[in-house]
Formats: C-alpha cells, sequence, structure tokens
C-alpha cells in the first residue's frame, strides 16, 4: 500500500489530535463601535464643560476632572488607533516584500491545502480546520500565512527522534514538505518582521478595548450626574438632556 495516501491514524492508533485553529488577530480594530464611544465621550464632556449646566452639577457634587479624564484618554484612543498598521482595515497597506513573501508561501500551502480536502471527507472533514482551509490565507497577513504555513508543516514533518508525522496526506511527501519549510526560512526575516509587527497590533489592540471600556464608565458617570441634575420629568429639560447624550422622555436606562 502507498502510504502517501493515507492518514497515520488507524483504528489501533491514536487519533490525530484536535485541529489547529486559526490564529486570533485583529480585525479593523478602529471599527465604528470605538469610534462612535470616542465621540460620545467627547460630546458629554463638552456638555459638562458648557457653563450653562455648571451650577445645576455642582448641586449634585459632580466631579469635575471627569471632562478632562474623558478628552486625555480619547486623544490617546485615538493616537493609538492611528498607529495600527498592517493589511486590515485602519492600518497601512503591506510592503512588497511582505506580499511576495505571503504570496509564496500561499503557493507551497495550496497543493497541501487540496490534498487535505481529499483526505478528510466525511465524518472527518472538521480537520480540514487544521490546514486552515476556508481561513482566506491568500488575502490575509504574512503574519497568518507565517503561521498557517508553520502550524502545517509540523503536521507534516516526523517530529523528534523520526516519529511519525501527525498526518500523511495523499501526494503530499518530502518533496512537497522540504519546500514548505524552505519557503518559511527562505523569508524568515520577513516573517520575524511581520509577527512581531502583529504583537505590537494585538497589544495595541487590547489597550484600544479597555481605553473604550474606561471612556464608556467615565461618560456614563458624567451622564448619571447629569440624569441627577436635571430629571426628565422636569418642564424644559429636553434639549438639555439631549445635549448630555439622554433620553429626554425617559431616565438613563440601566
Amino acid at each position: 500500500m502507498n502510504t502517501q495516501n493515507t492518514t497515520t491514524a488507524t483504528a489501533t492508533s491514536t487519533p490525530a489530535p484536535a485541529p489547529v485553529p486559526a490564529p486570533a488577530h485583529p480585525h479593523g480594530v478602529a471599527n465604528q463601535e470605538h469610534l462612535d464611544e470616542i465621540a460620545n465621550a467627547r460630546a458629554v464632556a463638552k456638555a459638562a464643560l458648557d457653563p450653562a449646566f455648571a451650577a445645576a452639577l455642582a448641586g449634585v457634587a459632580f466631579d469635575t476632572t471627569l471632562p478632562g479624564q474623558i478628552n486625555s484618554l480619547a486623544d490617546a484612543t485615538e493616537k493609538a488607533i492611528g498607529q495600527l498598521t498592517g493589511d486590515r482595515p485602519g492600518g497601512k497597506a503591506m510592503t512588497a516584500e511582505q506580499v511576495a513573501a505571503r504570496n509564496a508561501l500561499v503557493a507551497v500551502i495550496a497543493p497541501i491545502q487540496t490534498a487535505a480536502r481529499r483526505q478528510f471527507t466525511g465524518t472527518q472533514a472538521a480537520w480540514r480546520e487544521a490546514y486552515f482551509i476556508g481561513g482566506h490565507i491568500a488575502h490575509g497577513s504574512l503574519h497568518f500565512a507565517a503561521t498557517a504555513a508553520k502550524a502545517i508543516r509540523d503536521r507534516l514533518a516526523p517530529g523528534p527522534n523520526n516519529t511519525p508525522p501527525v498526518d500523511v496526506l495523499p501526494g503530499i511527501g518530502a518533496p512537497q514538505i522540504a519546500a514548505l519549510s524552505n519557503t518559511i526560512a527562505e523569508f524568515a526575516g520577513d516573517i520575524d518582521a511581520a509577527d512581531a509587527q502583529a504583537n505590537q497590533n494585538i497589544a495595541t489592540h487590547n489597550l484600544i478595548v479597555a481605553n473604550i471600556a474606561q471612556l464608556a464608565n467615565l461618560r456614563r458617570q458624567v451622564q448619571l450626574a447629569a440624569e441627577q441634575a436635571y430629571p426628565w420629568r422636569t418642564p424644559g429639560v429636553a434639549a438639555t438632556r439631549q445635549a448630555f447624550l439622554l433620553p429626554p422622555g425617559r431616565p438613563l436606562p440601566g
């Protein structure tokens, strides 16, 4: 029997481990919800700084440092969003070198993915995920393509002390595995740089998410003070409530 046309798993052997999921990576970090929160927080801070509302807010012991906190945090968050890079909405396009490296990896991965489609059918179709099938590698970042390439190589290459690989795919042997390994090595410098940038993007993304949550909390503190200063049942306060983004005909939810 040609072992290149069978999987290493048999009725008596240990089944292959669960598929390797696609790596998490932020998409469109400057999403509309984030931008809306920044805009809303700034609007509420602006209202709180309006001298026309100062006396009423003072009457409910309003923390006058809140507008400044909001504006400073909004500035920092907008700066973080502007610093994001990468081939995604809100970021810079990949360099020509990164595109070339990604395309080279895609070229050697694609036949392996086809073999995985042949190998894993029926009840084993879910194992195709380990080969990032449907992951849009050809249109993603170099970091994503390199992550997929390394994970696929590790499933097909022999393990320590020449232990059998996790999978054996039809038509995929030593030459194809070597081509994949060589391509990873050829573009190692570009891949390392892309990985470093991806890690920085993730850190920046996490900072933005944390800042947005804090902005929402500060905004709500201002709104609750305005809610107390200008209860919705009080005649003539609808426009003031709207300035603080409060519903004019009902209390602030939550």
